[in-house]
Formats: structure tokens, sequence, C-alpha cells
């Protein structure tokens, strides 16, 4: 994974000088995060003492940062600055934070686990945006970060309420109840269920707040099938179907609550975990008071890989990625027959075209493209993440706005280019602009994988 480190100059050259057209790259923006020690977080916005507090939360993984030996074990650490901006791009506050990690054997810094933790900010209402720069201390790799939120008047009495925080578990033991928060970017990790924690401010004695928490997904349409082209660029893709509407509705959970007391109810409440692929989350509070209804819904897409397939690759999924870069009568033969059998006739394929090493590196870059350009499918199965897997890491990435983006890779003396484009902001996938990719380009790839050796 550190090999993305020495390739991001790269991209920032592609993009502009300047952080602020850096991050319109959203490729550039994606490879980003590949790199060490890049991080995870989400901001809850919560009252305090009838202001607004920004929590922010912060997950380190062990296996992006650099560990050094000692005699207790092995030892990690990082630095972490927050920079808060207002609207005006003034800045409201900033902090730094060191953090220490002591773990007791090598297998620990390479595992799944991370650390986790979380800043506090005070703040006016508003729209801001948090920087965040993690420096680790061992390697002095940096790593930019940057979100935008909006912080909530709590100042009125009317009812009102935080923003969501997801939870895996929480524990209650002599000392209260302990949360254990979940990022949204991590509900493939769950298991059976998640939780919402969420905090209800300004209530008066019988106040009835409505709870409906709604999971919808896409609706399967019914298309023209059409025949997969082999050995070609990904002008279509199952991605394509990422602009449709969640309109879809697959599971809704009503639950009523009644205030008796005066200020803040804290509610704990877990749900089924989503359906595997893309579903979009709505929470509906509806409050009564005095024969008057106000109403808010807050909803989120959240993405969840099939549980079994969590952690590793499927059949289907490697040799789905494979279309591209064999013969139709190649890839009926991957796919008929027995289990088996299919693995058998797998490993042939590969034997002459360099082997387990091949193969390896193949399936490590589906790994990758699931990692770096998932949406409402996986990141595999989109034109950028198959364009990725095919080619490798581009020499460096163009944008042009927000809806545009030109990948360039050189060959010899020869820069050849793919080009990129997306419909709104508000559809994360971008797909390949036909007929944009050079023949030459793409062979050139293709025949390096089928290479027989």
């Amino acid at each position: 994974m550190n090999r993305f480190i020495l390739l991001i100059p790269v991209f920032l050259a592609g993009c502009g000088a300047g952080y602020d057209a850096m991050v319109e790259c959203y490729s550039t923006d994606q490879f980003k995060k590949q790199s060490s020690p890049s991080f995870q977080s989400y901001v809850m916005n919560v009252q305090s003492n009838g202001q607004s507090r920004a929590d922010v939360y912060i997950q380190m993984p062990y296996n992006h940062l650099r560990f050094e030996k000692t005699t207790e074990g092995f030892k990690g650490s990082y630095t972490m600055a927050f920079i808060l901006r207002t609207h005006q791009q003034i800045i409201a506050q900033t902090k730094e934070v060191d953090r220490s990690i002591m773990v007791q054997t090598y297998d620990e810094t390479v595992s799944p686990r991370f650390d986790f933790h979380f800043q506090s900010f005070v703040i006016p209402p508003g729209t801001y945006t948090l920087e965040m720069v993690v420096t680790d201390n061992l390697s002095h790799l940096k790593y930019h970060d940057r979100s935008k939120f909006t912080a909530i008047d709590f100042s009125t009495t009317d009812p009102s309420a935080s923003s969501i925080l997801y939870l895996d578990t929480l524990v209650t033991d002599e000392r209260g109840i302990a949360l254990r928060p979940v990022l949204p970017s991590s509900f493939s990790q769950l298991d059976e269920s998640v939780g919402m924690f969420q905090e209800l401010y300004h209530l008066l004695p019988g106040d009835t707040i409505g709870i409906a928490v709604s999971y919808f997904r896409p609706l399967e349409l019914k298309r023209e099938k059409k025949d997969f082209s082999f050995l070609l660029p990904p002008y279509r893709s199952t991605a394509d179907k990422c602009g449709e509407p969640y309109d879809s509705l697959y599971f809704r959970k009503d639950s009523t609550l009644v205030a008796s007391r005066l200020g803040t109810l804290q509610v704990f409440q877990f749900y089924p975990l989503p359906l595997s692929g893309s579903t979009h989350i709505t929470r509906t509070l509806t409050f009564r008071r005095n024969g008057s209804t106000d109403s808010i819904t807050i909803g989120r897409n959240v993405f969840c890989r099939e549980k079994r397939y969590r952690s590793t690759l499927s059949y289907e999924e490697i040799i789905a990625a494979m279309r591209y870069i064999v013969r139709e009568e190649e890839y009926d033969s991957l796919v008929t027959g027995t289990g088996l059998d299919r693995n058998r006739r797998l490993i042939q394929f590969w034997d002459r075209r360099g082997g387990d090493e091949q193969r390896r590196e193949f399936e490590r870059r589906v790994v990758e493209a699931n990692s770096l350009f998932t949406t409402c499918v996986d990141g595999s199965q989109t034109a950028m993440g198959i364009v990725y897997i095919v080619c490798g890491i581009p020499d460096a990435v163009d944008c042009r706005g927000s809806f545009d983006e030109t990948w360039l890779y050189t060959i010899g003396d020869r820069a050849f280019s793919l080009q990129f484009r997306r419909e709104n902001e508000q559809i994360q996938n971008y797909e390949l602009i036909p007929f944009s990719v050079s023949d030459t380009l793409w062979q050139y790839f293709v025949n390096r994988w089928r290479r027989i050796q």
C-alpha cells in the first residue's frame, strides 16, 4: 500500500498547485486516501450548554503508520493538527494533538486494528471547513483531509436534534453507557445490526416524538440485454445505474417516544444491517406539541459488501474483472463447470501468463479498485475501477471543474488520455466517455496481462 506515496506528487501536479484545485480531482483524492498516514473521520453536531459543538471522530489504521521495535513491543505515534475555518475562510479555531500507540506484536501493526479518538469544537452556528493534517512521527509523512459541515443553531426553544452517531454496539457497566461508534465508511465490517444514537433537545413533558427509519435502494428496472464486449474499454459498466433514484423501499421501522421531563433526551436504537450494495437511509423525526407538528429528515448513502466477501474476493468478482483481458471463449470456460474445475482453469490461465505472481497482482488491483472507487456498486465494477485494474495507476490526472477528469498514461515517448465524466455533484460515479480511449493504449495494457511466458 505504501507504493502510492511516491506517486502522489505526480497527481497533484496534474490537478493544479493549490489545495483547492487538488480536491476537485475525485480520483486524485481517492488515490491519496490509500497513502500513509491517511485516516477516516466523521463530524457529529451536538448541543453543549445551549451552544453548538462539533465532535470529530478520527479512525487511524495501524497499517497506515510506521512502528519501531522497542523493549516493550512496537511503538508508533502521530501528530494531528486541526484548522477550523468559517464560510469566509477565516480561521476560527486550531488545535494540535499527539497520539502514541503501543502494541506487543508485529502482526498487530499490520492488522485491521485502528486508533480511535475524537476532538470537540464549541462554535457559533454556521458553515465550516475543517482541515486535518496528520504527520507520522517516524516516517515524517503527512496526510491532509478536509470536510465541510454545518453547525446548527441550538439556542432557540424549538425542538431540535443532533446529527446521528452510528454504533457498532454499546456497553453498560457500573460507570454508565459506553458507545462504540462506527464510521459510515465501515458499515461493511458490521455483523448483524447497526445502532443509531441521537440527542433530542428543548423537549417539554408530554411532547411526542415519532421516529421513522427507512432503507431505500434503486428500483431494479428491466433493461434491454446487450452483449458484453470483450477486450474493449468499459464504455458500459454495472455502475451506470448509480444515477438512478433510491425509490425502492425495503425496510421501515416506526417508533414513538413521549418526553417525561424537560430538556434533553438521548435515544439509542438498533436496526438490521442494510442489504449488500448501496442503501439510502433516512431518519425522520416528527415532533408534536400542543397540536402543532414539526419534522426533521436526515439522509445518508451507505455501502455494504456481501457479508461472506467482506474481507476477500469472490470467484465471480475476479472473473467479472477478467472479462476485459480475456476472449469470450476463455471467459465461458472460466464460468462453466464446478467450483474445483473452474478454479483449475483459472490457475491454468495464469500459469501461462506469469503464474501466481501475475495472478496476485491482478487480484490485488481488484481489491484496491473496490477500496478506491466503490459508489453504489463495488469499485471493481465502475469504469474508473476497471481502467485502474487493467492499466494501473495513471501517470497524471487532470480535471477541469468537478464533472470531467482525464487520466494520462505515457508509453515510450507517446502520451495517451482517457476521459471520464459524471452528470452532477450528487452522483459520485464517473463514466468513461465513449470512444475516448485509444485502441493502441488499451491493447498495450491488455497484452501485458495476456503475454504468454
